[in-house]
C-alpha cells in the first residue's frame, strides 16, 4: 500500500505540533510561539521554537527544521512510515500499513531475541520452587509479589549452565552467546557458563523499552560486589543506560520534574509510595549520554543519591554533566548516611516527599558541603569558608542569586557585603567573550531571493507574480526551492509550509533551506511594493549578468563575425534593460 501525501497531511492535520512535542520535552510559552532545548544538538537554553500556527519547528542555533511528523521520526530515531504510524496512533486514526522496523534493531534482532528467552527463563525460576528463599529476601525488603511482577524482578540459579543450554538448545552460535553479555568460556575454551549464578535479577531496559541487560543483585549476605551491570554488548551501552527511563518518561513529563537515584531498590521503593518519575544510574558513573536523555524528560532535575561518600562523590560529578547542558540540578542529601530505599522505608512517604520538596539548589548544596569539610568553629576555619564560598559565588551568572549569596555569606561570616563584594570583583571583567562570527553579508540580490523565497512560502499571490515575472534565481538553493513550491502549488492548489516538508522529507537541502528562512525576523505580512522591488532587484541582477557573460565572451573571441554578434548581444540587453527600467 503507497501511502499518500494526502493521508499522511489528514494525520498531520489531527495532531497540534505544541501538544505532541510537549510529551518528548518542555516547552514555555513566548510571544506566539513556543521554545524548548533543541534535543537534536548540544543545546545549552532553549533555541527551538515551535509554531502552533504554522504547525512546524525550527531551531534557531542548529537550523534543524520540519513539522510534526519530521519531529517524531528524528527524535525516536525511527523511519519515516513509522513516525507517521506513530502520529496516526496518536490522532486516533486507523492506518493499515506495514512499518518496516528500525534498522538498528533488525541488525541486533537475534541479540535482542536471546535476552527475550532469558528474561522468560528467570521469570520462570523466580515463580518456581527453587526461589522461596530469593522471594524470602525480596519480602525482607517490603517487596510483594505485584511489585516483583511489574518490575519482571527474575532469578539466576545455582546451576551455572542452565541458561546456557537454553540457549544453545534454539540453534544459537556460541559466538553469539558470548557476544550477549550473558555467557562466559571456560578458560580451556571447551565450555560456555552462565555468567549470572544466584542472583536476583532486575531487567534493564534502553530508552524504548527493550531488554538490553541486567542488574544481578546477591541476596545471600554478600558484602562486596551486591550489584553486577551486565557487562557492555552490542546493544547494551552503560553511558546510554537509565534504569527505568522507558517507563518513567510520561511521568517525569507530566509532573515536570525527574528525579535520578542510584539503584533499582530506590527507583522501585519510590514507586511503592506513589512517585514514578524516577530512573536510576545503576551505580556507574553518570555521564554526558545520560545527561541529554534526562533532558528529553524536563530541565527539572533532583538528585537523590545514596547519603554515603560515594553517593557524594556521584553526585558531584551529576551536578557537572548536567550543568554542561545548562541544567541546574537540586540535589538532596538523606540524613545518617541512607539510600532512598532504606529512608522511605525507615521514615515513610510524607518524609521523604518533604525531603524532595527541601531539596538544595547548587549554591546550598555547596554551601552544605564546605560545612561539613571545614571546621568553621576557628578563625582559620571562617577565613577558609569564606574564601571558598567567594570563589563559588565568582562562578554565578545570575544576577540576583548572585546578590542573595553575597548577603547570605555576610550574615553567616559578619563581614561586610561591601568586603565580599570587593573580594568578588568584577566578575564580568573575567569571563573571556568569543567575538561574535561575522554573518556573510548578503548582495542584494542575494536578500531579494531569500525575502521573496520566505514569502512564496505564505501566499499564493506572490508565487503568481515570482512565475510571472521571474524565470531564474541566481542563488542555487533559492532557484531550487522555489521551484518546488510552484510544483506544489501548482499540484494541490494550496501551500502550507507543514505539507510542503512532508512533500520535501527527503530533500534535505530544501528544508535546511526552509529553517534558515523561519529563523528570519521578517514581517508576516508583505507589501506589494515591496515583493515587486524584489522580483526587479533579481531581474536587474540576471540581466546584468547576461551582459557580464557576453562580455567576457567577447573579449577571448578572435573571430570578427562572432565579436559582432555578441556586441549586438550586449548592446540589444542593455537596451532590453533600459526600457524594463522606464516600464517601471
Amino acid at each position: 500500500m503507497k501511502l499518500e501525501n494526502s493521508v499522511i497531511n489528514e494525520i498531520r492535520n489531527n495532531l497540534d505540533i505544541v501538544e505532541v512535542i510537549s510529551n518528548y520535552l518542555p516547552l514555555t510559552a513566548r510571544g506566539k510561539n513556543y521554545f524548548g532545548v533543541c534535543p537534536f544538538h548540544d543545546d545549552h537554553s532553549p533555541s527551538m521554537s515551535v509554531s502552533k500556527e504554522k504547525q512546524i519547528y525550527t531551531c534557531f542555533s542548529c537550523g534543524a527544521t520540519g513539522n510534526v511528523i519530521k519531529f517524531i521520526q528524528d527524535y525516536e530515531n525511527i523511519g519515516f512510515i513509522e513516525a507517521v504510524k506513530k502520529c496516526a496512533d496518536i490522532a486516533g486514526i486507523r492506518l493499515d500499513i506495514e512499518t518496516k522496523k528500525n534498522t538498528k534493531y533488525d541488525k541486533y534482532t537475534e541479540l535482542y531475541e536471546i535476552y527475550d528467552i532469558s528474561y522468560k527463563f528467570y521469570q520462570n525460576n523466580m515463580n518456581s520452587s527453587a526461589a522461596v528463599e530469593a522471594k524470602k529476601y525480596l519480602y525482607s525488603r517490603k517487596l510483594t509479589d505485584q511489585e516483583i511482577k511489574v518490575f519482571g524482578i527474575g532469578l539466576s540459579l545455582s546451576n551455572g549452565s542452565l541458561l546456557t543450554k537454553l540457549l544453545k538448545s534454539k540453534n544459537i552460535s556460541d559466538k553469539l552467546l558470548l557476544q550477549s553479555g550473558l555467557v562466559g568460556e571456560s578458560e580451556n575454551g571447551d565450555d560456555l557458563y552462565d555468567l549470572y549464578r544466584n542472583r536476583i535479577m532486575f531487567p534493564i531496559h534502553d530508552a524504548n523499552g527493550r531488554l538490553v541487560g541486567y542488574n544481578g543483585r546477591a541476596y545471600h549476605g554478600e558484602t562486596s560486589n551486591k550489584y553486577v551491570n551486565t557487562k557492555e554488548t552490542a546493544i547494551f551501552k552503560k553511558r546510554d543506560i537509565l534504569y527505568n527511563y522507558h517507563r518513567a518518561k510520561e511521568a517525569a513529563r507530566q509532573k515536570k520534574e525527574i528525579i535520578i537515584m542510584e539503584g533499582p531498590m530506590d527507583v522501585i521503593r519510590a514507586y511503592t509510595i506513589g512517585i514514578q518519575n524516577v530512573v536510576a544510574s545503576l551505580g556507574t558513573a553518570f555521564g554526558s549520554c545520560q545527561a541529554m536523555l534526562i533532558r528529553k524528560l524536563s530541565n527539572n532535575v533532583i538528585l537523590c543519591f545514596d547519603g554515603d561518600d560515594a553517593g557524594l562523590k556521584a553526585t558531584k560529578a551529576a551536578i557537572e554533566e548536567l550543568k554542561k547542558i545548562g541544567i541546574e540540578p537540586k540535589i538532596v542529601r538523606l540524613s545518617n548516611n541512607q539510600d532512598p530505599d532504606e529512608y522511605i522505608k525507615n521514615n515513610g512517604k510524607e518524609a521523604f516527599e518533604t525531603a524532595l520538596k527541601n531539596a538544595m539548589n547548587i549554591m546550598e548544596f555547596k554551601e552544605y558541603i564546605l560545612k561539613h569539610e571545614i571546621d568553621i568553629s576557628s578563625a582559620e576555619g571562617i577565613a577558609t569558608y569564606t574564601n571558598s564560598m567567594i570563589n563559588e559565588i565568582k562562578e554565578i551568572q545570575d544576577e540576583v542569586l548572585r546578590e542573595i549569596s553575597i548577603v547570605k555569606l555576610s550574615e553567616e561570616t559578619k563581614l561586610s557585603t561591601d568586603f565580599i563584594r570587593k573580594k568578588i570583583g568584577n566578575v564580568e571583567s573575567s569571563v573571556v567573550l568569543e567575538p561574535p562570527k561575522e554573518k556573510k553579508k548578503l548582495s542584494k540580490c542575494e536578500k531579494s531571493e531569500r525575502n521573496l523565497v520566505y514569502y512564496m512560502l505564505k501566499y499564493p499571490d506572490v508565487i503568481k507574480s515570482y512565475e510571472k515575472k521571474i524565470t531564474y534565481m541566481p542563488t542555487e538553493k533559492y532557484r531550487h526551492l522555489a521551484f518546488q513550491i510552484t510544483s506544489f502549488y501548482k499540484k494541490y492548489g494550496y501551500i502550507n509550509t507543514a505539507d510542503i516538508l512532508t512533500e520535501l522529507r527527503d530533500d534535505e537541502v530544501s528544508i535546511k533551506t526552509i529553517g534558515e528562512l523561519e529563523s528570519l525576523n521578517l514581517r508576516d505580512k508583505y507589501d506589494v511594493s515591496e515583493i515587486d522591488d524584489y522580483l526587479e532587484n533579481i531581474r536587474v541582477y540576471n540581466e546584468q549578468q547576461q551582459i557580464n557573460l557576453y562580455k567576457n565572451e567577447l573579449t577571448k573571441e578572435v573571430d570578427l563575425l562572432k565579436k559582432i554578434e555578441l556586441a549586438n548581444k550586449v548592446i540589444a540587453n542593455k537596451l532590453r534593460s533600459e526600457e524594463n527600467d522606464r516600464g517601471n
